[in-house]
């Protein structure tokens, strides 16, 4: 073969490999439109929401993975995976939640599946929302949400269309035939226009509305207040209200929590919606007992606010390590007794 030929050749087997970078990178993957629109006059049933099964006599275990956030960089993300690893092999959770930034950067469809799949290695019910670098690829939430749904062992629902976002939805714990905790997973994970500027969005009236109907509807059918506890992606105002006004600065230039209010320490305020919809004191009055979001990586304070704790969790893995500035790596697990619920971090 001559050199222009073999040149030729090398040149066309250039072209298909860039085409073929540019369709997985670049191509939208856009997933199913649905519409399944909710109304408050909507009747409640338990059977209609996801359930998993506490032993009696033993912790329910919560591990959150928070802000995993896979990207480009392979070397980071197998780092990550070996976190997730070591932590469920430690924690032996009976649930896995997941608080939004589950992937990031260009190739959100390969990253999707790839975490996909290791979730599904845990054979673990694992219940994932989305966060503000989710939607930043070429996989739409909703293409990820065909993707979770589909999964065995996920508990994601997309949620009613009329909320904001993609995937609000419940996960009722159950011992025996009785309700014991009430989950309430929300997409809050994206930015808005506050008239110049892209800041966190709060959570909506609609999704308030609806927290009231499915807290309240278990409470109903019961005949009982069920305590409930929040998972997003977003930190609430009062969280960062709490650390404005109670964290102190160590020498380190962190603000750490003070015993009485809290725990553990922020590097920033909290980033969170400038404005403040009531969803903190609508939740409260219906027995929210935790809230648990990320977001801010450098941050894993605790607030006790009006008999409520919003805590981040930990920082999971180090993707990506150009902008991740977090202090330590692992999971956050949350144990729930017949006496009581603990959090702690463990860090790997």
């Amino acid at each position: 073969m001559s050199k222009t030929k073999k040149a030729a050749l090398w040149a066309a087997i250039a072209a298909v490999i860039i085409a073929a970078i540019v369709l997985v990178v670049f191509c939208p993957r856009t997933g199913s439109h649905v519409i399944d629109v909710w109304a408050p006059s909507e009747s409640y049933s338990s059977a209609d929401v996801a359930k998993v099964q506490k032993t009696e006599g033993e912790d329910f275990v919560i591990l959150l993975f928070t802000d995993i956030q896979l990207w480009s960089f392979v070397w980071d993300n197998d780092e990550t995976f070996e976190i997730m690893d070591e932590l469920v092999e430690r924690v032996d959770p009976d649930l896995i939640v997941l608080p939004g930034d589950n992937v990031s950067g260009l190739g959100t469809d390969i990253l999707t599946l790839q975490l996909v799949d290791k979730m599904e290695s845990y054979g673990v019910p694992w219940a994932p929302v989305f966060g503000n670098h989710d939607a930043e690829g070429n996989a739409t939430l909703e293409w990820q949400a065909d993707k979770f749904e589909a999964a065995e062992h996920c508990l994601f629902e997309r949620g009613p269309s009329n909320l904001y976002g993609v995937g609000n939805y419940f996960v009722n714990i159950f011992e025996g035939d009785e309700p014991v905790y009430s989950l309430c997973l929300m997409d809050n994970g994206r930015y808005t226009d506050y008239g110049g500027s892209d800041e966190e969005i709060w959570i909506d009236y609609a999704q308030i509305a609806w927290y009231r109907r499915n807290v309240g509807g278990l409470a109903a059918e019961y005949g009982r207040e069920i305590p409930s506890m929040s998972f997003s992606h977003f930190a609430f105002p009062e969280m960062a209200q709490a650390v404005e006004k109670h964290a102190v600065e160590g020498e380190d230039g962190r603000l750490y929590m003070p015993e009485e209010f809290g725990g553990g320490s922020c590097a920033y305020i909290p980033c969170c919606a400038p404005v403040n919809s009531g969803f903190f004191d609508a939740a409260k009055e219906m027995g929210l007992t935790h809230a648990f979001f990320g977001h801010d990586h450098e941050n894993d304070a605790y607030a006790v606010v009006d008999g409520v704790t919003l805590s981040y969790g930990l920082k999971t893995g180090p993707s990506p390590q150009f902008w991740n500035d977090a202090k330590s790596y692992g999971g956050t697990v949350i144990s729930i007794a017949d006496d009581g619920v603990e959090v702690r971090n463990e860090v790997v």
